[in-house]
């Protein structure tokens, strides 16, 4: 071999290590939602132009931004950062809508931390007590979904200082910060497949599935879908086990009981507190192991909701009551449709 084929080969060979290296390094660095999760609530500021966020909600047009915070070690952060609108119903209604905030791959790579760009920022819909006390459970509901699965998003409360550039107006709202999507397909070990529509039921993990959907059911929430994957996600697992379902996006749900929010005229719902199982189980019978996985952490739901004193008082009874009543409809057959 002649020594200039010679320092090609070393050259490939360490180009290649040095791209496996990084991509190890970037799958076990901390992400930019780890960064942020700091404590019980993060405080941030943005500042941003809000007119024009407003004026073109409707679409996805990223616009300038910058994020700023004090981060775990007491440092103050200041992020460059593009955003835009999302969502559907809520970006139509909400006085400011949900938000997906885009960071610069080559300012997070400075950081130390994974290239996974994206985040989600669940916004304030309503303003005043009434916004804050539905932001509130919702974030309750994400939580209480990770005690009894395995599979969820991960979320942080925000306190966020709005400030506009344009008008130099200033504002303050509670928001829930969330991973993207893919962000979690990684920490699993899986692909994101949305478009896995009408998944026949022996291809799916069942097992997780009948969480997700009793999970549902407790929260009195039907605005989903398995089988159009719609406000679910699918993994797909890289080892070749069968997918399951993560649920999110709770609002129209009785535990976070929005005043927007309307009874699902489908299942010919009267309230949105009503509950019925949607589910692609037969009877009861095959979830018998599911109910009594719900049972098992009744009293860790209680006391979670008992102890987030971010919810009102008359919210965290009310909340618990709506939990409890769900454990009493378990000893009867489920409303189905």
């Amino acid at each position: 071999m002649s020594l200039k084929r010679s320092f090609f080969t070393l050259a490939v060979f360490l180009l290649g290590t040095s791209v496996l290296l990084y991509s190890q390094k970037n799958d076990t660095a901390k992400t930019i939602f780890d960064f942020m999760a700091i404590g019980e609530s993060l405080e941030m500021e943005l500042n941003t132009d809000l007119t024009l966020l407003k004026d073109q909600k409707k679409t996805n047009e990223y616009q300038p931004a910058t994020i700023s915070f004090t981060d775990g070690a007491g440092q103050v952060q200041k992020w460059d950062i593009k955003l835009r609108s999302r969502g559907k119903f809520r970006r139509r209604i909400c006085i400011l809508p949900p938000l997906k905030l885009n960071f610069n791959k080559g300012d997070l790579q400075k950081a130390g931390l994974a290239k996974d760009d994206e985040l989600k920022l669940i916004t304030h819909c309503v303003e005043g007590y009434e916004g804050k006390e539905f932001l509130m459970r919702e974030y309750l509901a994400y939580k209480l979904l990770a005690l009894v699965s395995p599979y969820s998003l991960k979320v942080h409360l925000v306190e966020i200082k709005y400030r506009d550039t344009k008008s130099k107006a200033r504002s303050t709202g509670w928001g829930i910060l969330m991973e993207d999507e893919a962000s979690m397909a990684k920490r699993y070990g899986a692909k994101l497949c949305d478009d896995c529509f009408s998944t026949p039921k022996d291809s799916l993990n069942m097992e997780q599935v009948n969480i997700a959907c009793l999970f549902e059911y407790m929260i009195g929430n039907t605005d989903w879908s398995i089988q159009m994957v719609r406000n679910m996600k699918m993994l797909k697992f890289k080892d070749g086990s069968k997918p399951v379902m993560v649920p999110y996006d709770f609002d129209f749900s009785g535990f976070v009981n929005a005043s927007y929010a309307l009874p699902n005229a489908d299942y010919k719902l009267t309230s949105i507190r009503e509950r019925i199982f949607l589910s692609m189980t037969e009877n009861d019978a095959e979830i018998a192991s599911t109910k009594a996985l719900f049972e098992s952490k009744r009293q860790e739901m209680v006391d979670l909701i008992k102890g987030f004193k971010a919810l009102s008082a008359a919210g965290r009874n009310d909340a618990v009551s709506y939990i409890n009543s769900f454990f009493e409809s378990l000893k009867q057959p489920l409303r189905r449709p």
